[in-house]
């Protein structure tokens, strides 16, 4: 069965890892992928978010799913266009992916349909923006491009010249473009943050493992926001009770408000949660599998990833699946990134991988190859590490060891992804 991935990244490339490891008869076509998922799939040259290109790939490879990665095809309408032709796609339609696409729109969303978040205005106007602030929600405050940010569009606030900065960052200065054609002022929320996944058909859901990422640069949760530094799975304080919880308060809820609107998601909803004292809320939900969170949990995974990818895609119910088994143990997973990510990452650097055992993952994320056939960086997050182990500090220690062994100019990493965990657990 032949399968096109789409999108180029350490998630696109995990995903293309748990398929080909779970079924050795799968043929993966990977647009425009890059040099690690080449060793599992062949790569092809396509625009992932050009939907007229992308449906001329899939009818002429005749591949029998369509996975996408990234977030940006989504936002466009791809799964739209592929669903009109009859080509099976596992994504959410673009009217549903504004639960990422319009941080503004989804606050209303959850707002309207009673589903638990942090108190939040939208303003289009700096001014407006900041006498709520004052006003309303006074400091720390959270400050959040509506749009589509790479990650990069939450600002928290500790003093009103920082959230008086972050306004006019997004607003007047345009520092994440489009993305910031209004912002959300919303109340500070204290508290875990937990990543939860879920495979959903529009009506019932598939949780996974619970993971938490590590947005800030620098140890310690230092240093300015990031895409993601790394991750971890499991999460000691996300119990089944806790699960059911967030299944019963916000997952399905938001699945009938959406239906309701009339923009029913298939695919792949992303929690982003936090656990405060007066229980789980809602920071931001995402339309795709994140990053790197994916690259933590999708090792883990024991049971199949392509049979309810293939039921939701082609229309069917999930309600009838058994639940996701997992293996034993932890996973850790420390990002590699380069010299002045996020703002200015420095790209064409050598870089030299040593191998590997089999119990750790190297999932390119920002490779390319040079002319003269060589390794070179070529992003901010260049490889993320996931190793796997019987105990969480053991799986911290060989993510945190590996990622070392990684070379290139100017590499840098965490030491400490899941250092909340390692501090709970002693």
């Amino acid at each position: 069965m032949k399968i096109l991935l789409l999108g180029s990244g350490g998630r696109e490339h995990a995903l293309a890892d748990a398929l080909a490891r779970e079924n050795t008869t799968i043929d993966i076509v990977a647009g425009p992928g890059n040099p690690g998922i080449g060793q599992l799939a062949r790569v092809v040259s396509v625009n992932a978010s050009d939907p007229i290109e992308v449906a001329e790939l899939a009818e002429r490879e005749q591949v029998k799913l369509v996975v996408v990665g990234p977030e940006a095809p989504l936002a466009i309408g791809l799964v739209d266009h592929l669903q009109h032709i009859g080509v099976p796609v596992f994504g959410p339609t673009m009217g549903a992916a504004k639960v990422e696409t319009s941080k503004a729109d989804t606050k209303s969303l959850m707002m309207a349909a009673g589903i638990p978040t942090a108190r939040a205005e939208t303003h289009k106007k700096s001014t407006d923006a900041k006498d709520a602030v004052r006003a309303r929600f006074g400091v720390p405050v959270v400050i959040k491009a509506s749009g589509l940010a790479a990650g990069k569009g939450v600002i928290i606030c500790h003093t009103l010249k920082e959230a008086d900065a972050a306004i006019e960052r997004i607003l007047e200065d345009k520092a994440f473009g489009d993305a910031g054609s209004e912002c959300l002022v919303e109340a500070f929320m204290t508290g875990e943050e937990l990543s939860l996944f879920a495979v959903t058909d529009g009506y019932n859901v598939m949780p996974m493992l619970g993971a938490q990422d590590h947005k800030r640069l620098l140890d310690g949760d230092e240093g300015p926001n990031t895409g993601g530094m790394g991750a971890y799975t499991p999460v000691s304080f996300s119990t089944p009770a806790l699960m059911d919880d967030v299944t019963e308060r916000i997952f399905l809820p938001t699945l009938h408000a959406l239906r309701k609107r009339g923009t029913p998601f298939t695919g792949l909803l992303y929690a982003g949660l936090m656990l405060t004292e007066e229980g789980v809320k809602v920071v931001e939900f995402n339309c795709r599998f994140g990053d790197p969170e994916t690259q933590a949990i999708l090792p883990m995974l024991a049971s199949s990833l392509l049979d309810p990818m293939m039921t939701v895609a082609h229309g069917g119910r999930i309600g009838n699946l058994s639940p996701f088994t997992w293996r034993e143990g932890a996973s850790v997973t420390t990002v590699v990134a380069s010299q002045g990510y996020p703002d200015a990452p420095v790209t064409g650097e050598h870089i030299t991988l040593p191998s590997f055992s089999d119990d750790l993952r190297v999932y390119h994320a920002g490779t390319a190859r040079a002319e003269d056939g060589s390794l070179r960086t070529s992003g901010g997050r260049v490889f993320a590490v996931t190793a796997m182990a019987e105990t969480f500090g053991d799986a911290q220690d060989a993510s945190r060891e590996a990622a070392a062994r990684i070379e290139f100019d100017g590499a840098i990493y965490r030491r400490d992804i899941g250092w909340r965990e390692a501090a709970r657990l002693a």
